[in-house]
């Protein structure tokens, strides 16, 4: 266990700085790209080399001093500005679909019943084919619709757009909430099954043991690594969609500026600068790399089959 901890915290800074170069890299690189595509500038950019402009970068950086965007608001600030609300939507999101996952998993699984049931691995099948940002786009329509032709008032219940701790987070909660609980459930319902299915839970039946306490004690304790796994994987693929989902819904989080640093054109000028670029895919990455570290590292120390040496 402690050699798997060095061997990860030894990689991880190495993938740090290579994330960090290839971020300031990118942004530097493609100024060129963003002067053609204004069609109010005439002048050709030539650029220096990257090298001694990525070190006098590091050589700032190890002082503290984390750079500034194009409209001179400073890089960490930036930053810790919208992390709050991705944090909170991502907590909320995160926190459901393990909840309603492990619940749905937990009820398709019936004695005397070869499998889970048919009702989740139709829900599975529709749900895992429905990226977030579809199902995000069926809610607005949804409700939109509603709030066109089934309301008289002038305002909705629930908003489509903007922050707000209250019913602003419904449609960006159920958008992000809706594969990952599919995806939980899937794999709870089918390992608790299989699980069930062995020796040990025959025996502990012919002894008198009930079937309930059997799953709920000791067949789900059996398969809580593959399920932190499946959360972490769920938890990565939340964050990838913020991207997307917080653009939709005009949420003011870490991915609604990611997507607005990355956009060529000439609103994001004011964003898109190397400092913001390479610090903020340097925070995804330390964000990935912390959450397979944790889960890897709980998931061995719940399931001792996983530390054994092979």
């Amino acid at each position: 266990m402690l050699r798997f901890l060095l061997r990860r915290l030894a990689l991880a800074p190495v993938v740090l700085v290579f994330a960090n170069f290839l971020g300031y890299y990118f942004a530097f690189s493609i100024a060129p790209v963003i002067s053609a595509n204004n069609p109010y500038s005439t002048k050709v950019t030539d650029l220096p080399p990257v090298l001694p402009e990525y070190f006098n970068y590091i050589s700032k950086l190890a002082q503290g001093d984390f750079g500034k965007t194009f409209n001179g608001e400073p890089v960490a600030e930036a930053i810790a500005r919208v992390s709050t609300a991705s944090l909170g939507l991502i907590g909320i999101a995160l926190t459901l679909s393990i909840g309603a996952g492990i619940l749905l998993g937990r009820l398709a699984v019936r004695r005397n019943r070869a499998g889970v049931s048919t009702w989740l691995t139709f829900t599975s099948t529709i749900g895992l084919a429905l990226p977030s940002f579809y199902v995000a786009t069926l809610l607005i329509t949804f409700f939109l619709f509603i709030f066109l032709y089934a309301t008289s008032g002038n305002s909705t219940l629930i908003p489509f757009q903007g922050f707000g701790w209250d019913a602003h987070l419904i449609l960006p909660v159920l958008a992000l909430t809706f594969q990952p609980t599919v995806k939980i459930a899937q794999v709870t319902g089918g390992l608790l099954s299989e699980e069930l299915e062995k020796q040990y839970v025959t025996a502990s039946l012919s002894f008198g043991h009930s079937f309930e306490n059997i799953k709920n004690k000791f067949a789900f304790r059996s398969i809580l690594a593959p399920i932190l796994l499946t959360v972490a994987s769920s938890l990565r693929l939340m964050i990838a969609e913020l991207i997307i989902i917080e653009r939709l819904f005009n949420w003011p989080g870490l991915g609604r500026l990611i997507a607005s640093a990355l956009s060529i054109g000439a609103r994001s000028q004011d964003l898109l600068s190397p400092p913001l670029i390479a610090a903020l895919l340097t925070v995804l990455v330390a964000i990935f790399l912390f959450i397979d570290l944790l889960a890897t590292s709980l998931s061995r120390l719940i399931d001792p089959r996983l530390r054994a040496e092979t």
